[in-house]
């Protein structure tokens, strides 16, 4: 097993093989999703959080740092509109988000989420890509109906006290996850990480 280069552009792309080669028999066995929401977990989560603009807790890779071009890039684009970004960019989608008061239950018995809202053009990557990473984190994830139709993704959110006033979502159907989860991994491909900047990072963990 070959040691990664970095986690930026060479473990998100193999996360890509991993849901490319392995797309086929999923589908067959009724696990699509199950494969998607996997991948998406590593393939998403960690390059992104890597890279993502300076927080109030930084990253013990400091990976924004020595991909500070890259870490440019995504700056730019978490400030696009998502349904214009390289991220979605497509005619027509399942796209949709809202708030809820509660998540008791079964999702079918959401209020908040009979009354969603296709995602608006002005919302931002940064958003849509801040429910998404949250839900995934911290395992804030559902799907409504059987067969499934959509992935809801939960994000809470808190007061002042830190006690949970409501929560945010983000609901898109399996197709349109599959496809936004492709274009992020083209993303980070495009981003082109140099050779020299990558064994870098090898020797200064050696």
């Amino acid at each position: 097993m070959t040691a990664y280069q970095n986690f930026i552009d060479d473990f998100p792309r193999r996360c890509r093989d991993i849901l490319e080669f392995a797309g086929k028999p999923a589908l067959f066995r009724g696990r699509e999703v199950t494969l998607t929401l996997m991948v998406a977990s590593a393939g998403l989560v960690v390059p992104y959080e890597r890279l993502k603009p300076d927080s109030e807790i930084d990253h013990p890779s400091g990976d924004n740092k020595i991909f500070s071009a890259a870490a440019e890039q995504l700056k730019l684009l978490l400030a696009e509109p998502f349904l214009a970004s390289e991220l979605w960019n497509q005619p027509y989608s399942t796209w949709h988000s809202g708030k809820l008061k509660s998540v008791r239950g079964d999702p079918d018995s959401w209020e908040g989420l009979r009354n969603r809202q296709p995602i608006q053009a002005d919302k931002t990557v940064k958003n849509v890509l801040r429910v998404i990473r949250n839900a995934l984190a911290h395992g804030n994830i559902f799907t409504f109906k059987n067969p499934i139709e959509a992935i809801i993704f939960i994000n809470a959110n808190v007061n002042d006290q830190n006690i949970v006033r409501d929560y945010s979502f983000v609901f898109v159907g399996p197709n349109d996850f599959h496809q936004f989860l492709k274009q992020w991994f083209d993303f980070l491909d495009q981003l082109r990480i140099h050779q020299d900047e990558a064994f870098a990072v090898l020797e200064d963990a050696a």
